[in-house]
């Protein structure tokens, strides 16, 4: 299946969600905005929001919630203490709560939270490494 080989590049960034040609992250790229849940901080309390975009910019403001090191813990998950650097670390940690596996595996049934994850199992279960002409699928949800 050729699936996004267009976008491969961009979508695989440095492994991590990053976007290597424009240092944006691209996080779960082309997932839907909104979801069917509504994320609530259990911080503050006072924020709550169905958008993941607005969650992810909400774990990175909120001033209730904790940061020993706010360097390594620039992002904080509204469900919990986790905290991260990079915004495709708390995205991923967020699919992890809810139970969603967005990125899917073009070779056989495997899903996984983070595309990192995705890329690791194709590189040792299949045999394909990140830096070939690999075409992995995307979020099968948009």
């Amino acid at each position: 299946s050729q699936g996004n080989f267009g976008n491969w590049q961009q979508m695989v960034g440095d492994q991590t969600g990053d976007d290597v040609f424009s240092g944006q992250d691209t996080g779960a790229q082309n997932s839907q905005d909104a979801s069917d849940d509504l994320y609530k901080c259990k911080h503050c309390r006072s924020f709550q929001s169905y958008d993941l975009d607005e969650v992810v910019s909400h774990c990175e403001t909120c001033d209730r919630m904790p940061r020993p090191n706010k360097y390594k813990q620039r992002f904080v998950c509204i469900l919990c203490e986790y905290g991260g650097y990079q915004r495709s670390q708390i995205k991923g940690h967020i699919f992890s709560h809810k139970g969603l596996r967005p990125y899917r595996c073009d070779y056989c049934d495997y899903g996984s939270a983070r595309n990192s994850d995705l890329l690791k199992h194709v590189r040792m279960k299949h045999g394909i490494a990140a830096g070939g002409a690999v075409p992995l699928g995307g979020p099968e949800y948009e």
